[in-house]
């Protein structure tokens, strides 16, 4: 670290700003992990839903047999597969609708003997127009009681939210970043003028504003760097604990994504980006205040 002429050493707002940067930091890493997070999981979720419908065939009710039911889901997967739009249809076997209902339900003979409709997994082809509201039509034609789920439907809701939690993780981080700003500025005028007697001294001797700026920047870059580093270290057990969680989690409730590159890397920049924002801030803060003083 450059020589200073001004005893930063015994001054805490240094040490102040340290700490608070930590903690800011510590809070920017999990807002930016979060919305990483939501990204990676809905784009996992549109990849395995862009061109698929779900038809549920309800099972047999009141004054109707299994049998019937079965005829039902025969007679929709029939016309299904006649339809130009629909690239394949088939049904989903029973054991597997039981085995994706374990993780809500339990497993064991009450969910195995439980009335569930018989389940119809449908493909699109691409290049058709309107085809989910034909291949709609024609399941309701054939049996009105049948239940179309167009997942494009849920996947927009999801985009929506998605969206929505950006804007808080993006809003958030701008807050952290104007609380660091106030804190850099107010530390710094509490330094100036506990220092003041040798600030005015380092004038008489020829010292110039800027010379004094870079003493208070390169003091403010240091310590929030170091801050932010230890931001960084006290969120890696948080990350860690919070993935230990997820995985105690049953399989199927959570699918396992992972984060992309870039998100590590922004998150190795934060303790330098906190570090910069605070060295600009204290920089401009000192060369005001001593401009005010002549």
């Amino acid at each position: 670290m450059a020589r200073s002429d001004l005893p930063f050493r015994k001054d805490n707002a240094g040490r102040f700003v340290q700490w608070l940067v930590m903690v800011l930091v510590f809070l920017s890493a999990i807002a930016a992990t979060v919305n990483a997070y939501t990204d990676a999981l809905l784009t996992h979720w549109s990849r395995s839903v862009v061109g698929t419908m779900t038809v549920q065939v309800p099972p047999a009710a009141e004054g109707r047999s299994s049998s019937d039911a079965a005829r039902d889901a025969e007679k929709v997967l029939a016309a299904l597969k006649l339809h130009p739009a629909v690239a394949s249809a088939k049904a989903i076997p029973r054991e597997k609708i039981v085995t994706l209902l374990e993780p809500w339900l339990g497993s064991g003979a009450a969910i195995t003997d439980l009335p569930l409709p018989a389940l119809i997994d449908v493909q699109l082809r691409p290049d058709s127009t309107n085809s989910a509201a034909s291949v709609a039509d024609l399941v309701v034609k054939a049996v009105p009681a049948a239940l179309v789920d167009d997942h494009r439907v849920w996947l927009s809701r999801m985009t929506d939210l998605a969206g929505g939690i950006g804007k808080i993780a993006l809003g958030l981080v701008g807050l952290i970043a104007a609380s660091l700003a106030f804190t850099v500025i107010f530390a710094t005028r509490a330094s100036l003028t506990e220092f003041m007697q040798t600030i005015e001294v380092l004038h008489l001797v020829g010292a110039r504003d800027d010379y004094i700026a870079g003493q208070f920047a390169r003091r403010a870059l240091t310590e929030g760097i170091v801050g932010g580093v230890l931001g960084l270290v006290l969120f890696a057990p948080t990350l860690a604990a919070v993935v230990w969680l997820a995985k105690q989690v049953q399989a199927g409730v959570l699918p396992q994504v992972e984060l992309p590159p870039l998100h590590w890397f922004v998150l190795a920049l934060l303790p330098f980006l906190a570090g910069l924002l605070a060295m600009f801030t204290a920089h401009f803060t000192v060369r005001r205040a001593l401009r005010a003083m002549v």
